[in-house]
């Protein structure tokens, strides 16, 4: 890439979302080095040789298990500092052989860069989801629940640290049930 902010987006749908496999697959050797890493919340490639054929399975796969993928790039930074991309990313993914529509599941993606010879190579790709979005990208209809089963766990986690702090463990100086000012933070300024 000689552009990365400009130029991931169609990488990306390329990628993802092509209806062409010889696309797929020549995107992927186009633009990620041949020791790429790939890290997901359901599998990994570690970086090594000749490891962009492993990721070029999983690619080939996904596309498998959901014949019609809808994918769009929501914003992008990239520090060149780093060699970094990040990307906010909606995609539309439906196994294939559920009646159901697919749900949009948001994701950041990290994307380590390597400059060679003044080009951007993908050297490393780590995608992250929230717990509903995954579940979401899995079966659409989990979502509700998962997000019951989040609120619970928040219900719980306060529950809980009353117990400790009752206990003496993590309290602190001010207590509970004295207000503090909402817009208090480090930005307040003695004026």
């Amino acid at each position: 890439m000689n552009d990365p902010e400009k130029e991931i987006s169609l990488i990306v749908r390329q990628l993802c979302a092509t209806d062409s496999p010889d696309v797929q697959k020549a995107t992927l050797e186009k633009y990620m080095t041949s020791d790429v890493g790939f890290r997901h919340p359901v599998c990994e490639v570690k970086p090594g040789p000749n490891s962009r054929d492993a990721l070029l399975g999983i690619f080939q796969w996904y596309r498998v298990l959901s014949p019609q993928v809808d994918i769009e790039v929501e914003s992008v930074v990239f520090d060149p500092s780093k060699e970094v991309l990040y990307l906010e990313i909606i995609q539309w993914f439906k196994l294939g052989l559920l009646p159901l529509k697919p749900a949009p599941a948001r994701l950041l993606t990290r994307l380590q860069l390597r400059k060679q010879a003044g080009l951007y190579y993908i050297a490393e790709q780590q995608d992250f989801y929230h717990t509903d979005e995954f579940a979401a990208l899995l079966l659409p209809i989990s979502r509700p629940f998962v997000r019951i089963c989040l609120l619970a766990a928040t219900f719980a986690s306060n529950i809980l640290v009353r117990g400790a702090n009752l206990l003496g463990f993590w309290t602190t100086s001010i207590p509970i049930s004295e207000p503090t000012p909402s817009e208090a933070g480090l930005y307040d300024k003695d004026d």
